[in-house]
């Protein structure tokens, strides 16, 4: 075979359109993001730039003895939440609405700092609806709700300026600088919310689009996860198309967990930041994903947008822990060090978590960020969380008062068949036992497991890891994941649970297995999975002994439904 290469450039008239190569084996020989080059073997290859659904395509051939060519692509149009030309997405009116926006006098809730949402359906459903659906088609675009603490200072369904006929809805508003929350609520897919950060003399600006879900399609839902978030300065507000598309390539590149964008691309980031600094901050995120990350780069990056953004914004706070434990790894951060609300990404977000799982003290009691840490959910590249619990829950937890309230030989029978303690005894055995005595016995386990944790002291790891595998065995966790199946497609259980709690059941129920066979839990897997929740020690905990009232109910249900 020859050893011939050729210096092949593939590049697409659009930067943000992810490229790659295929050979003729189907396999991705190169990709980037824009511009891609390659040395190639002679043969027939593939080049594909495909964003949002849509591709531009070509087929080309290396010969042998050609030095060098270049493949050129056409450029790709996609669906952007945000309404402008050469996007598969946008509307002349919805354009116009947003433009209106903008030119109108604000919604004045406070000086210095703007905010800016548009939710919009760029379908053709604005105009098939019937008398029977528009009530239902209407409610795609409301529920949202701007508070600061218990404080809501917007009312997305009374304040926004909305066109349902044509499927928009948009709201400009001024306020003060500072953090605030975005919750969505639904009573059919639940609650959501998202951080806003406002910043003196910038407009933050959220471009959302919204989805059919389910059988009928109606209410449609807002796609967080692919949302638009910009900034821009009062006297700019409508954002550029440049900036919106190299905020997508950076938004791509995250999402894949590689800095994969090419020179040319990073360099228009960092100058384009001082428009824009949600570039800056999604340019020195992938900055830290470089195997060998440009600390004084880093730097010069967070100097400019600590100008810009202020040094205590919470996605600055995360950048700068991470860059101080790159440049100097056995220091510990600063001393009383702590965040106490959420920053826009989730990669800041893992950052701030790491350090908040190793100090308890990092995410203050009451905080937002504490509040958030077990409740975060996919969304993308930007941070969201589940707030509170559910006010009428599927299933009721095990009270304080259900937990003391047992008779005198109820616990003598109980103690006879349970040593807690965790002597070995044969699972069947123990479940029979509860199917006999159902809640006494279970109000019994159950208020001695928590009665056991003493949660007032900071807990070690090695004493978390003996919580876990004592709730391991005090629940026949595999009969209960069946039944929350169940309880799922009535009741939506699982909204009662923390994302938390989510990870751990699963890992409960093949823990208990473990113990089942007489075998012993390995440490260091424990280790690995308590580190990788990513939450303050005394959150796991609450989670922990939240799952044992929860599962402590649930299999009372269950019993009680063999009897």
């Amino acid at each position: 075979m020859s050893d011939f290469k050729a210096a092949v450039t593939v590049a697409v008239a659009d930067l943000a359109a992810p490229l790659e190569i295929v050979d003729g084996g189907f396999q991705v020989v190169a990709k980037g993001f824009g511009r891609v080059e390659a040395e190639l073997r002679p043969g027939l290859y593939k080049a594909r730039a495909g964003i949002g659904g849509t591709a531009q395509e070509k087929i080309f051939a290396v010969e042998e003895g050609e030095g060098e060519m270049a493949v050129v692509l056409e450029r790709v149009l996609f669906a952007s939440p945000v309404p402008m030309d050469g996007t598969t997405t946008s509307h002349e009116y919805h354009q116009a609405a947003v433009n209106a926006a903008f030119a109108r006098p604000p919604l004045k809730k406070g000086s210095g700092a703007g905010f800016f949402l548009s939710v919009r359906d760029p379908s053709e459903a604005p105009f098939i609806q019937t008398d029977d659906t528009t009530a239902r088609y209407a409610l795609s675009f409301t529920g949202f709700r701007l508070r600061k603490a218990t404080e809501t200072l917007i009312d997305y369904d009374q304040d926004a300026v909305r066109d349902i006929s044509r499927g928009y809805a948009v709201l400009a508003a001024e306020l003060d600088p500072g953090a605030y929350v975005l919750q969505w609520s639904s009573e059919r897919y639940g609650t959501l919310a998202r951080p806003v950060l406002l910043v003196p003399n910038w407009i933050t600006q959220l471009f959302l689009m919204v989805e059919p879900q389910g059988e009928t399609g109606l209410p449609m839902r807002p796609n967080f996860a692919d949302a638009s978030v910009q900034m821009a300065p009062f006297e700019s507000a409508y954002p550029r198309e440049r900036y919106f598309r190299l905020s997508e390539i950076a938004r791509q590149a995250l999402l894949q967990g590689r800095n994969i964008v090419d020179r040319e691309v990073m360099n228009a980031l960092l100058h384009d930041k001082f428009g824009n600094p949600i570039l800056g901050l999604l340019a020195a995120h992938l900055l830290l994903l470089d195997e060998k990350p440009r600390l004084n780069l880093l730097n010069i990056v967070m100097g400019n947008l600590g100008v810009l953004l202020g040094g205590d914004f919470p996605d600055m706070v995360a950048l700068r822990l991470r860059l101080n434990q790159l440049e100097k790894p056995q220091s510990p951060p600063p001393a009383g060090l702590s965040v106490s609300f959420p920053p826009l990404l989730r990669a800041s977000w893992d950052i701030l978590a790491r350090q908040a799982a190793r100090n308890d003290s990092f995410f203050p009691p009451g905080s937002l960020c504490r509040e958030a840490a077990d409740r975060t959910v996919d969304n993308g590249v930007w941070l969201a969380w589940k707030p509170g619990r559910l006010t009428k829950p599927a299933v009721t937890p095990l009270s304080d008062a259900e937990l003391r309230n047992k008779k005198r030989h109820d616990r003598e029978r109980i103690l006879a068949v349970l040593d807690f303690n965790g002597d070995k005894r044969d699972g069947e055995q123990v479940l029979d036992s509860i199917r006999k005595l159902a809640k006494p016995l279970l109000r019994e386990k159950m208020r001695l497991f928590i009665k056991s944790v003493d949660q007032k002291k900071p807990q070690s790891i090695e004493k978390i890891q003996d919580i876990v595998i004592r709730l391991a065995g005090a629940l026949p966790w595999q009969e209960l994941m069946e039944k929350l199946s169940e309880l799922d497609e009535e009741l939506s259980f699982s909204e009662q649970l923390s994302s938390v709690q989510k990870t751990l059941i699963p890992n409960l129920m093949l823990l208990r297995q473990v113990l089942q066979r007489g075998d012993k839990p390995d440490s260091n897997q424990l280790t690995l999975l308590l580190d990788a929740l990513n939450v303050p020690r005394a959150v796991l905990l609450e989670n922990l002994l939240g799952l044992a009232r929860l599962g402590g109910a649930l299999a009372a249900r269950l019993y009680e439904e063999r009897k």
